[in-house]
C-alpha cells in the first residue's frame, strides 16, 4: 500500500479496462469527457483514490458486478498530489466492478496532457487541431486513471468530432456514427493492456500517404490537410524498419496499424504512443526540394528510435520511472543500430560515438550527475530523468555490452526478455538476467557497475616497450571535470567493471579485457616495431576515458595527422583531449598541440565533434584578449577541409559528403572568415531571386553566415523570409539566423519574438537557447529569461527537454559574480523540475572559472607563438 507521502496510489483497487469518451472544443479550447472503468477492488473500501489534474469531475460512481449502482457522496480534488479521492455512499464490496466519471477539462497552450496545436491552413487562416502529449505524468490532465506505467489496462476509445475532422487513436476505427449537434462519434478497437501514458487522441483537419507492410499492417503518415506528401520518405522508410524490427526481435509488431503523426505543435522530438506516434513536423515531414541531408537522417533516426519503443517500451513497459532509461537507452542505440542497417553508408557507429556516447560523458563527468538508475517518486523528479544520462549514457553502456557478449549472444537474450514479459512490465535486472543466460557472461555484476553508480572512469594508460612484447598497464579512477579546482579531497573509490579493447599502429588484432580491479596489465598486440601507437578503447565503444603518457600522445598525435587511425578512433582521441583538459588533467596546450594534427581530416563525424569542441573553447575565452588570435587558429584547422569540399556537390557524392560541406564551411565561417561569409552573401543574393539555387544542405550554412555579418537591412530580410516560408525546417533555419546577429538591439528583438504570437512555444526554446549561445547575446539571452521568467515557467516549467534547455544556458558563464547572480535568481524562483540543472550550471560556471584561472596565461602565450 502506498503511504501519505508517497507519490505511488494505493493498490487495493486496479483498472483492467478504460472505456473512455472525449469530446474536444477547438473554438472554445475545452473538452468534455466520461470515463466507465473495469476494475477489480482487492479489498472492500468506501474511498477510491486516482489521478486527476487540471479536471473538473461532476459525477462519479461505482457498480459492483451484478449489484446496484454506489453514488459518490464526495469528490476530493488534490492539485499538489494530482489526485482524486471519490468517497462513496457506502462501501464497495470486493470484487469486479464499474467506476464511472464525468469530468471536463482545458485544451491548454503548454503541450501537455489534451491539448490544442494552432497552424495555418492553405487558405492561411488560422486553424486549430487537439492532440495529446501524456509521458511521464500527464494522462491525468486528459481523464481520471491510474497514471503509473505498472498499471496496465485495456482502452477502449470514443472521440466526438466535427464531421469534416480526422480522429486518430492508438488502434483503428470500428465504427462511426452521427453525434449530436452535427458531429460523429468515431470508435476504435480495444488496445491490449498498455500503460496510460502510451494513449494518444488526435482531433483535427488531417490527411495521410499510406502503404502496407509485408506482413499486412497499414502504414500512414498523417499531416495538417495540404502537407501529406511531405511524409512519403518517413513511409517508405517506416515499412522498411518494421520488417527489420519484427526480424531482429523475433516477436511481430503488436497491433493492426502504425501511424505517424506530425503535430504542429510539440514539445519533445517525438512520443512513441503504442499505434500513433507523435512527432515535430522536422522530425517526420521531407521536402525533396528543400529539405537537407541533416534533416533525412534525423527524420529516419527518430522515426526509427520511435519504432524500436514498439517492442521496448510499449510491448514491454519499464515497471517505475527508475527504469525510464532502460525505454530511451534502448531506444537510441537501437533506433542507431536500424539506420545502420538500413544505410550502412551513413557510418552510424561513427555518429553515435559523437551524439550518444560523448553526450553521455560530458554530463556524466559533472558531481551533480546522478546514476543511470535514479530512484523518483515525484512528478518533477520524473521529468529531469530525460538527459543525456537516460538516453545517451543508457545507450553507450548497451553498445558496450554488446560489444562484450557479441552481437548474436545480445539478441538472444533480448529476444528471451521479450518473449518472457511482453504485455507486461520488467526492470532493467530482468534484461541483464537474459542476456547473462544468453552468453555465458556476467553481465549483471556489469551493468550494476555502470547503472547504479554515478560517473564513469578515466584510465591512466602506461606502456611498457620491449622487443618481445608491449605491456599495457591500466589504472582506473573516476573522471570528474572539479579536478580542475585543485581542492584536497577524500579519493573516489569507485569502481567499474570496464570491458577494455587495446589497438596499435601495424596490426589488424586487437587485446581484449575486463578491468574489474584498480589495476590491471595486458599485453598488446604485436606490432612492426616499438615505437607504434597503442590506442586504449578501440572503435571508442567504451564508456570511460583515457589518458596516457607524453609520448604515447605524441605517437597517437602522429597517427591522426596521417589518417592511421579509424575514424571512429580520431573522434574519441580529440574528445578525451578536450574533457581532460577541461578537467586539468593535461594542460589546455596539449589539445591545441593536438588540434593541429586533424587538418587533414576528411570524415563529417570526426569535424562535427571537434568543431563543437573548439566552440566550446572559444566560449571560456570571449571575455580574453587572446579571443581573436584563438578565432584565427581555429578557423585555419578548417582551411584544407573547407578548400576541398568547396560550396557545390561534385557528381556521385554521397550523404556523407553533404553533411561534411556543412559542417566544415559553417564551422570555419563561424570564426569569421571574411571569404566564406563574402561568398553567403553572394549566395543569399541570387537565392532571394530564385531559391531553388541555393541546395538545402547549405542553406542553414548561408543564412547563419549572412547574420552573423547582417545589418538591420538584412534582420528584416530574414524576418520576412522565416513569416514566408511554409516548411517547419526552413522556418527554423531562418529562426536560427535570427540568433546570430552581433548588433544586440537586433538580438533583444529576436528574444521578445520568442515568446510572442509569431514563433511557436516549442521554437520559443530554440530563440532564447540560440541567442544564449551567440557570444554577443549570452547576458542578454539571461536578463531576457529573468525579466520574463513567469512566462517562461507558465510556457515550459512542468518540466521536459524545454526548461533544462534554457537553465542550461547558464552553464556557459564564466566569472563567479555570475554564479552568485544564477545561484539567487533559481532560489528566488524555484524551479523543481530543472532543480538538477540549476546545480549543474552552476558546477559549469565554477568549472569555468578554475579553467581561466589555470590556463589563461598558458594559453595566451601558446597562441601568440611564444610557447
Amino acid at each position: 500500500m502506498a503511504t501519505a507521502t508517497s507519490h505511488r496510489l494505493p493498490a487495493g483497487v486496479r483498472p483492467k479496462r478504460y472505456r473512455l469518451t472525449l469530446t474536444p472544443d477547438l473554438e472554445k479550447f475545452t473538452f468534455a469527457g466520461s470515463v466507465a472503468i473495469d476494475v477489480e477492488v482487492a479489498i472492500a473500501t468506501s474511498t477510491i483514490t486516482l489521478n486527476a489534474a487540471e479536471l473538473a469531475i461532476g459525477a462519479a460512481s461505482l457498480t459492483p458486478a451484478g449489484g446496484e449502482a454506489i453514488k459518490a457522496k464526495r469528490i476530493a480534488l488534490d492539485g499538489k498530489s494530482e489526485r482524486a479521492t471519490v468517497t462513496l455512499e457506502r462501501p464497495a464490496p470486493k470484487g469486479k466492478a464499474v467506476l464511472e466519471l464525468a469530468f471536463t477539462g482545458t485544451l491548454n497552450d503548454q503541450l501537455r496532457g489534451f491539448y490544442r496545436s494552432q497552424y495555418s491552413g492553405p487558405d492561411g487562416k488560422p486553424r486549430y487541431l487537439a492532440t495529446t502529449q501524456l509521458e511521464a505524468t500527464d494522462a491525468r490532465r486528459a481523464f481520471p486513471c491510474w497514471d503509473e506505467p505498472a498499471v496496465k489496462a485495456a482502452f477502449e476509445v470514443t472521440l466526438v468530432t466535427p464531421k469534416e475532422m480526422a480522429a486518430i487513436s492508438n488502434m483503428p476505427i470500428v465504427s462511426e456514427r452521427a453525434a449530436a449537434g452535427g458531429k460523429k462519434a468515431v470508435r476504435f478497437a480495444e488496445t491490449p493492456p498498455m500503460s496510460t501514458y502510451l494513449l494518444a487522441l488526435i482531433v483535427g483537419d488531417m490527411a495521410c500517404v499510406e502503404g502496407k507492410a509485408k506482413d499486412g499492417t497499414q502504414v500512414r503518415v498523417w499531416t495538417t490537410r495540404g502537407k501529406e506528401w511531405q511524409g512519403q520518405f518517413a513511409l517508405e522508410n517506416s515499412i522498411k524498419l518494421l520488417a527489420y524490427f519484427n526480424e531482429y526481435f523475433g516477436i511481430k509488431y503488436a497491433l493492426p496499424k502504425m501511424d505517424h503523426i506530425a503535430i504542429p505543435d510539440f514539445a519533445a522530438g517525438a512520443m512513441e504512443n503504442w499505434g500513433a506516434i507523435t512527432y515535430r513536423e522536422t522530425a517526420l515531414l521531407f521536402d525533396p526540394k528543400n529539405s537537407a541531408a541533416q534533416a533525412r537522417q534525423r527524420i529516419l533516426e527518430v522515426v526509427s528510435h520511435e519504432m524500436a519503443h514498439m517492442w521496448f517500451g510499449d510491448l514491454v513497459t519499464m515497471a517505475w520511472w527508475d527504469d525510464l532509461w532502460l525505454n530511451e537507452s534502448f531506444a537510441s542505440w537501437m533506433g542507431d543500430k536500424a539506420v545502420d542497417h538500413l544505410y550502412p553508408e551513413w557510418n552510424m557507429w561513427t555518429q553515435f560515438i559523437c551524439q550518444d556516447t560523448n553526450a553521455g560523458l560530458a554530463l556524466d563527468g559533472l558531481k551533480n550527475s546522478h546514476p543511470i538508475e535514479q530512484k523518483v517518486n515525484d512528478p518533477s523528479e520524473i521529468r529531469e530523468l530525460f538527459d543525456a544520462i537516460s538516453y545517451s549514457k543508457g545507450g553507450a553502456t548497451l553498445r558496450m555490452i554488446e560489444e562484450h557478449v557479441g552481437e548474436e549472444a545480445f539478441r538472444d537474450g533480448l529476444r528471451r526478455y521479450m518473449a518472457k514479459h511482453q504485455y507486461g512490465n520488467a526492470r532493467g535486472r530482468d534484461l541483464w538476467s537474459a542476456l547473462q543466460e544468453a552468453s555465458g557472461k556476467p553481465v549483471t555484476a556489469i551493468m550494476n557497475s555502470w547503472v547504479k553508480q554515478t560517473g564513469f572512469p578515466v584510465l591512466e594508460v602506461r606502456t611498457q616497450r620491449g622487443k618481445g612484447k608491449t605491456t599495457v598497464r591500466l589504472g582506473q579512477r573516476r573522471f570528474l571535470y572539479d579536478n580542475i579546482l585543485g581542492e584536497a579531497k577524500r579519493p573516489d573509490t569507485t569502481l567499474w567493471k570496464a570491458p577494455v579493447t587495446i589497438a596499435r599502429g601495424g596490426s589488424k588484432k586487437t587485446a581484449a579485457l575486463l578491468l574489474e580491479t584498480r589495476s590491471a596489465t595486458a599485453e598488446a598486440p604485436a606490432g612492426r616495431g616499438t615505437d607504434d601507437w597503442i590506442k586504449v578503447n578501440a572503435g571508442q565503444t567504451g564508456f570511460f576515458r583515457a589518458s596516457y603518457a607524453t609520448r604515447d600522445w605524441e605517437r597517437l598525435r602522429d597517427a591522426v595527422e596521417q589518417q592511421a587511425l579509424p575514424p571512429g578512433d580520431r573522434l574519441g582521441l580529440q574528445d578525451d583531449a578536450y574533457a581532460l583538459m577541461r578537467a586539468g588533467y593535461i594542460p589546455a596546450t596539449q589539445f591545441l598541440s593536438l588540434a593541429r594534427a586533424y587538418v587533414n581530416e576528411t570524415d563529417a563525424s570526426v569535424w562535427s565533434d571537434f568543431s563543437t569542441n573548439l566552440r566550446g573553447m572559444e566560449n571560456l575565452l570571449l571575455d580574453e584578449p587572446c579571443l581573436g588570435q584563438y578565432q584565427k587558429f581555429a578557423g585555419s584547422l578548417f582551411a584544407k577541409a573547407a578548400k576541398t569540399v568547396g560550396w557545390e556537390a561534385r557528381k556521385g557524392e554521397g550523404h556523407l559528403d553533404a553533411l561534411l560541406r556543412s559542417t566544415v564551411l559553417g564551422a570555419k565561417g563561424s570564426f569569421g572568415d571574411a571569404s566564406l561569409t563574402e561568398e553567403a552573401q553572394r549566395r543569399f543574393a541570387a537565392y532571394l531571386q530564385k531559391p531553388e539555387s541555393l541546395r538545402p544542405d547549405v542553406r542553414g550554412v548561408v543564412v547563419g553566415l549572412v547574420a552573423q555579418a547582417g545589418d538591420k537591412g538584412m534582420y528584416e530580410t530574414l524576418w520576412e523570409q522565416y513569416k514566408k516560408a511554409d516548411l517547419q525546417e526552413e522556418k527554423n533555419r531562418f529562426l536560427g539566423g535570427l540568433t546570430r546577429f552581433q548588433d544586440k538591439r537586433l538580438l533583444g528583438r529576436t528574444l521578445k519574438q520568442a515568446i510572442g504570437p509569431d514563433v511557436r512555444v516549442q521554437d520559443g526554446v530554440l530563440v532564447i537557447t540560440g541567442v544564449g549561445g551567440n557570444q554577443h547575446g549570452r547576458d542578454l539571452a539571461w536578463s531576457f529569461m529573468k525579466e520574463n521568467w513567469k512566462e517562461i515557467d507558465r510556457r515550459y516549467g512542468s518540466g521536459g527537454f524545454a526548461i533544462t534547455r534554457l537553465v542550461a544556458v547558464t552553464g556557459a558563464f564564466t566569472s563567479m559574480e555570475r554564479h552568485e547572480d544564477v545561484e539567487r535568481f533559481f532560489k528566488d524562483n524555484p524551479t523543481p523540475s530543472a532543480a538538477r540543472t540549476i546545480q549543474q550550471s552552476l558546477e559549469r560556471i565554477r568549472l569555468n572559472a578554475a579553467w581561466l584561472k589555470k590556463n589563461r596565461a598558458g594559453v595566451a602565450k601558446w597562441l601568440a607563438g611564444k610557447a
